[in-house]
């Protein structure tokens, strides 16, 4: 009980903070080139996991799309723990997935370490990537492209499947 109360209150912070913001559009830098995200609607989403051994995660994801069209993702999931071999592991494991995508114009990630937490960070801008290639990385199959496309409607299937909750974020006048 004491636990969902906790989660309760940590969504109902997120969801003040994220309507409070006087300017919640930015330009995100893709592939070291400003997007104006002005004209695109904006989800912040974020997923809960479970760990053990003193790992703690945070997985934040903000999407921008325009209709159906899923335009730019922007994903940060940091892995917090006071053991280094927990750490080490994530950071292998980031650093092995990032590999797969070097060379992907585009397709920007990031592993940084410190001495108690890492954080992937994931930038794709689907309106410039290069689709075959990723597919050619990613597989057809439990992708959020279709026709060609990226499908905001898709992704959110998907990042349901594994419980990430989203919310709209507004921006006031």
């Amino acid at each position: 009980m004491k636990k969902f109360t906790i989660i309760i209150i940590l969504l109902i912070l997120v969801v003040m903070v994220s309507g409070c913001e006087k300017n919640s559009k930015k330009n995100v830098i893709i592939n070291g080139e400003p997007v104006n995200t002005e004209s695109m609607k904006h989800k912040h989403c974020t997923r809960e996991a479970t760990a053990q051994d003193d790992i703690k995660a945070s997985l934040n994801y903000d999407i921008y799309y325009t209709g159906e069209v899923l335009n730019i993702v922007e994903s940060e999931e940091k892995v917090t723990s006071s053991k280094a071999a927990n750490l080490d592991l994530y950071e292998e494991s980031y650093n092995k997935i990032k590999s797969y995508y070097e060379g992907l114009a585009y397709y920007d990630v990031s592993v940084v370490r410190t001495n108690d937490s890492v954080t992937n960070r994931v930038l794709i801008n689907y309106d410039k990537i290069d689709i075959g290639k990723l597919l050619d990385i990613e597989g057809e199959e439990d992708n959020v492209v279709e026709n060609g496309v990226a499908k905001v409607d898709k992704w959110i299937e998907l990042a349901k499947k594994f419980g990430t909750k989203c919310t709209e974020v507004t921006s006031e006048v």
